[in-house]
């Protein structure tokens, strides 16, 4: 008798990783990378201007603008806590990759020194954001805690833009996206999310809030730590009614 034996063919990922995984997984890594230090650059300029910060108020309670700029910090903060902890997962990933026998031989000495110092800068983030968040909940969060904020309100951010490295892109700014729209260029769903806008190599990033993807708005420049969204009314940090 004839058995017929059907062909089972093997899933990528039943296959021992070679060069494609690698690069998959460094582009990643990147990726993360200038998320992760995007966000965390905003929040570090925003706990500094929270030190900086001579509040004329008799009570901390009374100062919409000092509490606006913690809030900021909080969200910020929770931003840079996610795309930390998916950097450092993607950095396990690409350790374990590099030591594949079967990845190993194809990583030479170039490429070797460019996976380390990217693998050096995750667990660089990971310390800061540590020692930030510990910072944060010592001096921030009482604050917030004891006292109601009514708004936010909208900000271009603090005005010193990330300067790369030589030989490094132009670095994205990280800005916090209130509301439903849009940000624009690019149409970036808002959601009320810390997101990314692109910048050009010694240039300020530009870019500006739109109620839908047309992307109807004035684009101005942003820096780390901005708040875009719709319109507000003056002194209350709320949108508009209607």
């Amino acid at each position: 008798m004839l058995w017929i034996v059907p062909l089972i063919l093997a899933a990528p990922g039943d296959l021992a990783p070679g060069a494609q995984e690698l690069d998959a997984a460094e582009l990643r890594l990147g990726e993360l990378r200038a998320a992760t230090e995007a966000a965390g650059t905003a929040t570090l300029r925003l706990q500094a201007a929270w030190t900086e910060w001579a509040s004329a108020k008799g009570s901390p309670c009374d100062d919409h603008d000092r509490l606006s700029l913690g809030w900021r910090i909080e969200r910020f903060g929770a931003a840079w806590r996610e795309a930390s902890q998916a950097l450092r997962a993607q950095a396990s990933r690409v350790r374990s990759l590099r030591a594949a026998s079967t990845v190993a031989p194809l990583v030479d000495e170039a490429r070797g020194r460019r996976i380390g110092e990217a693998l050096s800068a995750a667990d660089e983030q990971a310390l800061a954001f540590l020692q930030a968040s510990a910072w944060q909940v010592a001096y921030v969060r009482p604050v917030l805690g004891a006292c109601p904020l009514a708004g936010e309100g909208l900000d271009r951010g603090l005005a010193v833009a990330p300067l790369p490295a030589r030989g490094e892109a132009a670095r994205p700014v990280a800005v916090l996206a209130r509301g439903s729209g849009f940000v624009c260029p690019g149409a970036i769903p808002a959601d009320d999310a810390v997101v990314l806008v692109a910048a050009e190599l010694g240039q300020a990033a530009r870019a500006c809030w739109a109620a839908d993807a047309t992307c109807a708005c004035e684009v101005g420049e942003v820096f780390p730590g901005a708040v875009l969204g719709p319109p507000v009314v003056e002194g209350t940090g709320e949108p508009p009614p209607g």
